[in-house]
C-alpha cells in the first residue's frame, strides 16, 4: 500500500478494521483461501499485504484512489480525499458516507467468508475505525484559539512530536481523538506507522476483549468507533508515542555525541601530525 508522501499536500482517510477470529486460528491453507475470497487472485503484493483497487463511483465527488490493503486479520481502506472538510461537520458527513460504504462491504464481502470458517463466532465479526489526514496549510487547522472556545476544547486535542517529520527541526503533529475517529495533520511515515499498530493494539484488539467480557453490546456485523473506551486509549497512544519520541532523542544524542567524539579523535590526530611534522 503505497501512501502519498507525508510531505506534500495530501488529504487522505484510513479506514481501519479488525476482523475477531476469537478461539479460531486459521491454517496458513485456509488463510490463503480466505484471502483469495475477499481479495481475488488477481490482488497486487506489497511486503505481506494484499491490496486491490476499489471503484467506489459513486463517492467520487468526495474520494479518489480508493484501496483495500489485507493482512492476515487487518483491512485498510485508503482513500485519498478530492473533497477536503472545512470543518468537524464536513468531516462527519465525509465519514459517514464512506463508513456506510465500507460497513457494507465488510457484511457483502467479508462476513460471510468469516462464517464460513469460524461458524462460532459472535457478533460484532470485525471492528472499524477511520484515521483522517489532512494537510496543516488546510482551513480546517485554522482556528484563533480563543479561550476557552476553540477547536482544542470541542475534543480530546494534542500535539505530538514526530521526530522523523522534517530532516533538522522536529515537527509537532495536531491530533483530535474522539471516539469515532481521529484527525491528524500530515505524518511522517515514522509517526503514521507507530500510530497504525497503536490505533489496531490499545483501540481495535482491545474492543475485542471488550466483547469477550460483555462490556460492548452489538447487534450488527460490524462495529465503529472507539466511544466505550475513548479516555483509555487515548492516555495509551500518548504516552506510547511519547516512550517512542524519548527514545527516539536518545538515539539521536547518543549519535551526535558519536560523531562529535570522532571529529574531536580526529582533530586531535591531525594537530599531533602536524606537529610531528614541523618537528621532522
Amino acid at each position: 500500500m503505497e501512501r502519498t508522501s507525508a510531505c506534500g499536500s495530501a488529504n487522505n482517510v484510513y479506514f481501519l478494521c479488525l476482523i475477531d477470529w476469537q478461539t479460531r486460528i486459521l491454517s496458513p491453507d485456509e488463510l490463503k483461501e480466505f484471502t483469495n475470497k475477499i481479495m481475488g487472485s488477481s490482488a497486487s503484493k506489497s511486503d505481506d499485504w494484499k491490496i486491490k483497487p476499489l471503484d467506489w463511483q459513486e463517492l467520487a465527488d468526495i474520494v479518489y484512489n480508493v484501496e483495500l490493503g489485507f493482512y492476515h486479520s487487518r483491512l485498510i481502506f485508503y482513500c485519498s480525499l478530492r473533497s477536503i472538510p472545512q470543518d468537524i461537520l464536513g468531516i462527519r458527513e465525509i465519514r459517514k458516507r464512506l463508513e456506510s460504504k465500507i460497513e457494507d462491504f465488510c457484511i457483502n464481502e467479508v462476513t460471510p467468508a468469516i462464517k464460513l470458517y469460524n461458524k462460532e463466532v459472535s457478533e460484532p465479526y470485525i471492528f472499524i475505525y477511520p484515521i483522517f489526514e489532512l494537510n496543516s496549510r488546510e482551513k480546517f487547522w485554522k482556528f484563533r484559539g480563543q479561550k476557552p472556545y476553540s477547536f482544542s476544547t470541542t475534543c480530546f486535542f494534542t500535539k505530538l512530536d514526530d521526530p522523523e517529520g522534517r530532516k533538522f527541526i522536529w515537527k509537532k503533529v495536531k491530533m483530535r481523538i474522539s471516539g469515532a475517529k481521529i484527525i491528524s495533520s500530515e505524518m511522517s511515515d515514522w509517526f503514521f506507522n507507530n500510530l497504525i499498530n497503536i490505533v489496531f493494539h490499545e483501540g481495535l484488539y482491545r474492543q475485542t476483549r471488550d466483547k469477550n467480557n460483555k462490556i460492548l453490546v452489538s447487534q450488527l456485523p460490524v462495529y465503529k468507533g472507539l466511544e466505550n473506551r475513548l479516555e483509555d486509549f487515548a492516555g495509551r497512544l500518548m504516552t506510547t508515542f511519547h516512550e517512542f519520541s524519548s527514545e527516539h532523542v536518545r538515539r539521536r544524542i547518543a549519535k551526535i555525541a558519536a560523531i562529535a567524539s570522532i571529529i574531536g579523535i580526529s582533530l586531535t590526530l591531525v594537530n599531533l601530525l602536524m606537529n610531528l611534522l614541523k618537528i621532522v
